[in-house]
């Protein structure tokens, strides 16, 4: 076949991605060699980014179809990028199947070729202000073959990954140490956490007053008195301004502050 059929071969290859049926065959991403897809997760939320590889073993193939399907109300495609080289090959960024959105790739070549590596790999962003939630990536295989021997069978590989903010843990205070700066006061990080407001009161189940925000696991509080006892707890919180979702309270500690050297008055 010359190059201009095959190219319009990739072409006709890329509409009939477009209209064909899900293969119905599911399969494990592990066990659909020589193809093999994975997606991890990187980044803090609100600044995630998946990146999801399809990868060869070495094998020889001459022309393939696949489909990358995945949740629009969850990623954002940013970057698709192919690796190994065709004679023709065909991008669609706008595939859609049974609403669902998707990027289709279709190549070809003028003789069966050995290759191994990255065949097509994707970024996306995470949409913001999600909550903690699994998405899939599915990977739809119309075939892969060589010439007229199947390489890879049409099937569907799914990939599922766990995005968004996760739910705020209930915080842990768990020291209250005087010194001669003040009282210092320590609690476990959580990760999912932006930052920690530090409440302190002078009754146990009186009012607490909200005296710092910080992002570290420890606070000294320099504006204490003399013979007065002091109680404290934190609660974590994520985001900013008006959209901070704050975590429940922590346990209460106390501390009765006691001079030194005339520091406190």
């Amino acid at each position: 076949m010359n190059k201009v059929l095959k190219k319009a071969a990739v072409l006709l290859t890329a509409m009939l991605v477009l209209v064909a049926a899900l293969p119905a065959a599911k399969v494990s991403a592990k066990d659909s060699a020589p193809l093999h897809t994975a997606v991890t997760v990187s980044g803090k939320a609100d600044n995630q980014t998946v990146t999801y590889t399809a990868k060869l073993d070495k094998t020889t193939v001459s022309d393939g179809r696949v489909a990358v399907l995945y949740d629009a109300n969850v990623l954002t495609l940013k970057k698709n990028t192919q690796g190994i080289r065709f004679t023709e090959s065909d991008v669609n960024k706008n595939f859609e199947e049974s609403g669902q959105k998707g990027i289709a790739y279709a190549f070809v070549n003028d003789s069966a070729k050995s290759v191994s590596g990255t065949l097509i790999s994707l970024t996306f962003d995470v949409k913001k202000n999600l909550d903690g939630q699994d998405t899939v990536v599915k990977t739809v295989v119309y075939g892969l073959n060589n010439e007229d021997a199947e390489v890879v069978a049409a099937s569907t590989l799914e990939d599922t990954v766990t995005v968004g903010r996760e739910k705020l843990k209930k915080p842990q205070l768990n020291s209250l140490t005087q010194t001669l700066l003040g009282v210092n006061v320590k609690w476990t990080k959580d990760k999912n956490a932006d930052g920690y407001i530090v409440l302190r009161s002078t009754s146990k189940n009186g009012k607490y007053t909200e005296i710092a925000s910080t992002n570290s696991g420890n606070y000294w509080d320099i504006l204490v008195s003399n013979n007065k006892t002091y109680y404290y707890k934190i609660k974590s919180y994520q985001g900013k301004g008006s959209k901070r979702v704050y975590s429940e309270e922590s346990n209460v500690l106390s501390i009765k502050v006691k001079k030194f050297l005339g520091i406190f008055g």
